[in-house]
């Protein structure tokens, strides 16, 4: 009896908590399926967004190229407009000014025609002389000293006259030349007449010497001729040191000293501490005081920059002078115009030096050219010479 009394009252207990069970089962299950969901939702929208930033950088990318194509075709970095080099130290920033100016000097120094006519040149028998420009080729024609072989100005002219000698060494002068770099073998850019044994020498040599030698000089296109040209004039300044060469101006300090307190004044008086305008403008009025309005000679100073005027003076310092009266800006551009370098009357040029050591000496002349030759070769490794171009071609025009 006990026993069934206690199942009643405890089976109205058993079932609440089933209910309850299946209660909280029901909605675990419910928010399980609800995260699943907004997770699925997620994953879509975070899918759209990669997709809209995949698009935004790829147009991006495209604008970064675009624009950088269109600044590297249109501005060039560090003249015109804020570009990267705009950023880089002031001497680096110099060095590629320099380096555009020289490039847009360019076509104004490069040749405007082709060097190389290859007219062939015949003597009366019909024997090949040489080959030489159109230029020439019409100039012995206008003297009546040659005639085409064709009518119509071919590439051939035959001299009426035997000409008086003949070189025992002519290959190269017979040969066809290309209007090419000599170095690289460039045809397209701007090119150059570079004279291998330099022109300051070349022009300074006796007329056998460069008279009808076309041998050393060729062409080359402007980056090869920079090279080459750099390297020409550190070779040439070793040359000339070898001979000691004097300065050509001295600089005379006491008129150097009035012309830049003068520029002080003129450009600098407003930023300056007055104790320095005080003393610019004690030199300057010392200079009028001394020579008036007459513009100061370097006669006026010795060899060493100093006035002869103080040069007896003793080595006590100089009684103050009164204040200053105003100086007007155009006696302060009267000194500024002043010279102050002394010329040098006993001055020689270095390749006048270098090649007065040579004129009297065949063999010496003979092996400076010749090492130039060397040098240009191993300068600059042309593979592109015209043939029979040599370094042991004659050095004049009758050997």
């Amino acid at each position: 009896m006990m026993k069934h009394q206690l199942s009643a009252r405890t089976r109205p207990h058993g079932f609440i908590v089933t209910l309850f069970l299946v209660a909280v089962s029901a909605i675990s299950i419910y928010a399980y399926l609800k995260s699943l969901q907004r997770t699925d939702f997620v994953r879509k929208d975070d899918n759209a967004d990669d997709n809209d930033k995949e698009d935004t950088n790829q147009n991006n990318d495209n604008d970064h190229h675009e624009n950088c194509r269109q600044s590297s075709t249109h501005q060039m970095p560090g003249r015109h407009g804020n570009g990267w080099s705009d950023h880089l130290p002031s001497h680096i920033q110099r060095e590629q000014m320099k380096e555009q100016r020289r490039k847009e000097k360019i076509p104004m120094l490069a040749l405007k025609s082709k060097l190389y006519d290859n007219i062939t040149m015949l003597d009366p028998q019909g024997q090949i002389l040489s080959k030489i420009s159109r230029k020439k080729a019409r100039w012995y024609v206008q003297k009546n000293l040659a005639e085409w072989k064709l009518d119509d100005e071919a590439n051939t002219i035959q001299l009426k006259f035997e000409p008086k000698a003949r070189s025992t060494d002519r290959d190269y002068g017979k040969r066809i030349k290309k209007n090419i770099c000599v170095a690289c073998g460039d045809a397209k850019k701007h090119q150059m007449r570079f004279y291998i044994v330099p022109h300051v020498y070349r022009n300074l040599f006796p007329k056998q010497y460069k008279t009808h030698m076309s041998h050393d000089v060729v062409l080359l296109c402007s980056d090869c001729h920079l090279i080459c040209g750099q390297a020409s004039n550190i070779r040439m300044n070793e040359l000339e040191e070898q001979f000691h060469p004097q300065k050509k101006y001295y600089i005379d300090h006491e008129l150097y000293k009035i012309q830049s307190s003068a520029m002080a004044l003129m450009n600098w008086r407003e930023k300056i501490p007055s104790s320095q305008v005080a003393y610019h403008e004690s030199n300057v009025t010392l200079h009028f005081k001394k020579y008036g309005d007459r513009k100061m000679v370097h006669s006026d100073y010795d060899s060493f920059g100093n006035s002869y005027s103080n040069s007896n003076t003793s080595m006590e310092s100089p009684p103050p002078l009164p204040p200053p009266p105003s100086i007007t800006k155009e006696q302060l551009q009267q000194v500024i115009d002043i010279d102050y370098r002394i010329q040098n009357s006993n001055y020689i040029p270095g390749p006048e030096l270098v090649v007065n050591s040579l004129v009297n000496n065949h063999e010496a002349m003979a092996d400076f050219i010749r090492g130039w030759r060397q040098f240009f070769l191993d300068t600059i490794h042309p593979r592109h010479l015209p043939q029979g171009w040599s370094i042991n071609h004659p050095i004049t025009c009758d050997e």
